[in-house]
């Protein structure tokens, strides 16, 4: 029989009873959506109850992890079957979207880069051109995720640069993302970046162009020439730009100044390669082709509409399976589903199926609308509102989605207040491509959180790259709003 304690003696924490923090997880986030859904009362209506509820628990479970990130993407499906806030065909597309194919066909073709140790070359070239300084890759990630997603939709930028990023850390040591600050930093350099880049061009995403449509039907009656959404948003787009590139230098600390292993040594071990094999030269063309045909569809458009990017990516992909240089095909399924990221698509579709429900529920219209009535107090407040407001819905949700909401209800507040629409619509604009914190922000989010990085640190840096965004968007559309005429027209 274990010796009593003595009177007074401390007990150990070690062996002190207590709750398991996993327990407490897994029990109380799903517990919150459910006294969500039940509680008595008319307002909020039932269907937003069960949008709150949902985004507490996904939300809650992505941060602490009481289960894979990927589980957690696959708790709509299960959650809305029950609740019936809305009928499952609303929610299933989500998880069978263009994006998720796009992400498949990325990824087979990355694989074939491991296969043939393409991303081991490529990962040498990278560091061996930019350094091994974080900083230096924070910033050069940064800007060419920038400039591809002027182009591109902000996916189809993370879906092709991340995976470089991802080769590069592993061939450095860096395997668990989750753990690392490098590649953590480094993943949502470029996560920012997409995102901040979408919003610079008219070509930027769909959600761009859904804007302009707003803006001809509801305000202008004619035409939203692109040179003008370029030169009405550039001040806008450059001091959001600017001011997070300048924070994501100074928002990691890094144990270490540059990555492990010196220039030297990488670039005596890219020589020790040899002349790239007529694999790697497949393996890294069909991945260029997938670009080119993303980048290039409008030249083809009208000719094969329905050959979007997704099905380019997957396209070029299947060939990985088909084609054999040298007698051997370039990847084998076996080797393939062995070395995908499979949770990738669940995170990403899981994000997807969250803005879905949080849209389709009315629940981001409730919390937009439930902060309008104070935006009738002064210039700078009212912009600060809907700035404040788009940011806020931008993380819960895409910026399709948070467009689709906002711009109509600038418009409209500011008619019914007598007031110039563009100023509001332009910040709308702004703000809506600020979405960092949580994988259902944005599709660059999601394609980072499936990565494997910290969702703690996408959270807290996020929400600090949000708020810096706010005030510069806030301070760039008074001053040119004040100083430049030109900026109070469409």
């Amino acid at each position: 029989m274990a010796a009593p304690v003595a009177q007074g003696t401390t007990v150990p924490a070690t062996v002190r009873p207590g709750l398991d923090p996993w327990l407490v997880h897994m029990i109380a986030a799903p517990a919150v959506f459910a006294l969500l859904v039940i509680l008595p009362v008319q307002h909020p209506p039932y269907p937003v109850r069960c949008g709150l509820g949902l985004l507490i628990w996904m939300a809650w479970w992505w941060l602490k992890r009481p289960v894979h990130i990927a589980v957690t993407g696959l708790l709509p499906l299960v959650a809305i079957s029950i609740v019936g806030a809305l009928p499952m065909s609303q929610i299933l597309p989500a998880y069978s979207d263009e994006l998720v194919i796009l992400l498949v066909g990325a990824n087979i073709l990355t694989t074939t880069w491991d296969r043939w140790a393409l991303d081991r070359r490529l990962a040498l070239v990278t560091i061996a051109s930019v350094g091994t300084s974080p900083r230096r890759q924070i910033t050069i990630w940064f800007l060419v995720s920038v400039a591809f997603a002027t182009l591109l939709p902000r996916v189809v930028v993370a879906a092709t640069l991340i995976p470089i990023v991802v080769a590069m850390l592993r061939f450095v040591g860096i395997e668990d993302l989750w753990e690392s600050w490098p590649g953590t930093a480094l993943v949502l350099a470029i996560s920012f970046g997409s995102s901040l880049g979408g919003f610079l061009t008219p070509l930027g995403g769909a959600p761009n162009l859904l804007a302009m449509e707003f803006v001809q039907n509801m305000v202008t009656h004619h035409e939203f020439l692109f040179t003008t959404w370029i030169t009405h948003l550039l001040p806008l787009a450059a001091a959001s730009i600017g001011a997070v590139l300048i924070y994501a230098n100074f928002a990691f600390t890094f144990e270490e100044s540059a990555l492990p292993g010196t220039r030297s040594y990488f670039v005596k071990e890219l020589e020790s390669l040899g002349p790239m094999g007529r694999q790697e030269r497949w393996a890294l063309g069909l991945f260029i082709a997938a670009v080119v045909l993303a980048f290039g569809r409008i030249s083809f458009k009208t000719l094969v509409p329905g050959f979007t990017p997704a099905f380019a990516f997957l396209s070029c992909a299947l060939l990985t399976f088909v084609i054999r240089p040298k007698g051997e095909k370039l990847l084998e399924w076996e080797y393939a589903q062995k070395k995908m990221m499979w949770g990738l698509f669940y995170v990403f579709a899981g994000g997807s199926a969250l803005g879905l429900v949080l849209n389709k529920t009315g629940t981001a219209e409730y919390i937009a609308r439930g902060i309008v009535p104070y935006a009738s107090h002064g210039f700078v407040l009212t912009i600060t509102i809907f700035a404040l407001i788009t940011i806020i819905v931008a993380q819960i949700m895409s910026n399709v989605a948070s467009m689709a909401i906002m711009v109509p209800i600038a418009i409209g507040v500011a008619q019914t207040l007598h007031l110039n629409a563009m100023p509001l619509v332009y910040v709308v604009i702004a703000a809506s491509h600020c979405g960092f914190m949580l994988p259902s922000s944005s599709g660059s989010a999601a394609v980072a959180a499936g990565y494997g990085i910290n969702l703690r640190q996408m959270l807290i840096k996020g929400a600090w790259a949000a708020l810096i965004c706010l005030v510069v968007i806030v301070i760039s559309a008074y001053l040119a709003a004040t100083f430049w005429p030109g900026f109070l027209t469409a």
